[in-house]
């Protein structure tokens, strides 16, 4: 065999060893693109079910301690109080909808927001419910980005209102804005309200819907949108 067929069959089987190569690391990213985000679904939906029963760990306790729950599975039990819970949870929403004009709704928000300590934070998380479930997004202007948490990293923000004198005064800067950062993907969960100078908040193409949903999705929803315009463009007319 002469040196020019062995320096073939050494070029086929470095070729054929990088096609080996290659087709494993494509084989485990794959597996990895499959597996991940079921995984991570898995441990959030464990998660939740591990606050739930916490959460529910009082009414499991007083079911048992009634009796009905005597003798029962833990699971069983828990399972019970869930569906006490949901059906308290129907109940009033369906009053609310469907009863008599006694302006539950409005009852019950006027309640919470006379207590003390709590009235702000009932008021706080109730308008966030709103804008998840009802679409309603009146309470934010526009949505901006900002320098956050650190400098060269940008969030996306709501803008809310002119920031208050006092605060103008006490950073001793004019035309501030105060935004509020949400936390992605349950902004009800919290977020970041901030006060900035306007030249430190920068405008974005979004409407408040599209960054809305953008936090809630964890950014897949404007990567979607911006896979379809490019597609779009290219598309032939």
């Amino acid at each position: 065999m002469s040196g020019s067929d062995v320096d073939d069959l050494a070029e086929v089987a470095a070729a054929e060893s990088r096609a080996v190569r290659r087709d494993l690391r494509q084989t485990l990213l794959s597996g990895l693109a499959l597996t991940v985000p079921f995984l991570i679904t898995a441990l959030v939906l464990v998660w939740a079910l591990g606050f739930v029963a916490s959460a529910l760990s009082p009414l499991v306790g007083l079911i048992v301690a009634l009796g009905p729950g005597e003798g029962v599975s833990t699971w069983v039990v828990q399972l019970i109080a869930a569906g006490i819970v949901f059906g308290f949870v129907f109940a009033v929403g369906f009053a609310a909808r469907h009863g008599p004009e006694t302006n539950l709704a409005h009852r019950i928000d006027l309640l919470m927001e006379d207590l003390p300590g709590i009235g702000s934070i009932y008021t706080s998380v109730e308008r966030m419910s709103d804008v998840m479930v009802d679409g309603n997004t009146d309470s934010f202007q526009e949505v901006k980005i900002v320098e956050f948490p650190t400098e060269d990293s940008f969030a996306l923000a709501f803008l809310t209102a002119d920031s208050p004198a006092t605060i103008e005064r006490a950073a001793d800067k004019t035309d501030m804005l105060t935004v509020f950062v949400p936390m992605a993907p349950n902004p009800v969960m919290g977020g970041h309200l901030i006060n900035l100078p306007e030249e430190r908040i920068f405008d974005v193409d979004l409407t408040v819907e599209e960054g809305m949903q953008a936090i809630m999705t964890t950014g897949m929803a404007i990567d979607e949108s911006t896979r379809e315009d490019a597609e779009s463009e290219t598309e032939p007319a």
